[in-house]
């Protein structure tokens, strides 16, 4: 028996739940996190794990090959700011605090370039952060039907888990 609710769900058809209003409090643990990183490992990706901490404190852990300097290894501090909030703002900001050595951020913005080409589309990153827009990445993972019924996604950060603040509303 097929799942026509479902179908219609993933097909975008929202006119059939015409008046849902799901609210939504989303935690995902930091391994089940990782375990999708390690999805993005291969080449120039040796390695790429987050620490999360409270207050939207996230740690990065990467390897990198990168040309001339060959595998860099980083421990990037950074803060997490922004989201889907309803006014049309569809940014998240991780924001580089600590971890960057001396070079980095000139061979980031020298780089900018072969950097963008391995980065998913809708992430960017600069030697400022990383900005991802979260329009883009849902649509790239199968998710842009849904776009026009969230109202608000808001990730926020604790102690081994990332907090999904959802509002779907149809």
């Amino acid at each position: 028996m097929k799942n026509i609710i479902l179908e219609k769900i993933e097909k975008g058809d929202l006119a059939h739940f015409r008046g849902a209003d799901i609210p939504m409090d989303i935690p995902l643990s930091q391994a089940l996190l990782n375990e999708q990183l390690r999805e993005l490992l291969g080449e120039p990706l040796q390695e790429l794990e987050l620490s999360l901490q409270d207050d939207n404190i996230l740690f990065l852990n990467l390897a990198a090959k990168v040309p001339v300097a060959g595998t860099v290894r980083r421990r990037i501090k950074m803060k997490m700011e922004g989201g889907m909030d309803g006014s049309g703002n569809t940014l998240l900001f991780f924001h580089f605090l600590d971890g960057l050595k001396m070079l980095d951020r000139q061979l980031i913005s020298f780089f900018q370039k072969k950097i963008a080409e391995v980065l998913p589309e809708g992430v960017h990153l600069s030697k400022e952060g990383c900005t991802v827009d979260l329009r883009i990445m849902m649509a790239a993972f199968g998710y842009g039907h849904l776009l026009p019924a969230v109202r608000l996604l808001l990730p926020s950060t604790e102690t081994g888990r990332l907090r999904l603040k959802v509002h779907l509303k149809a």
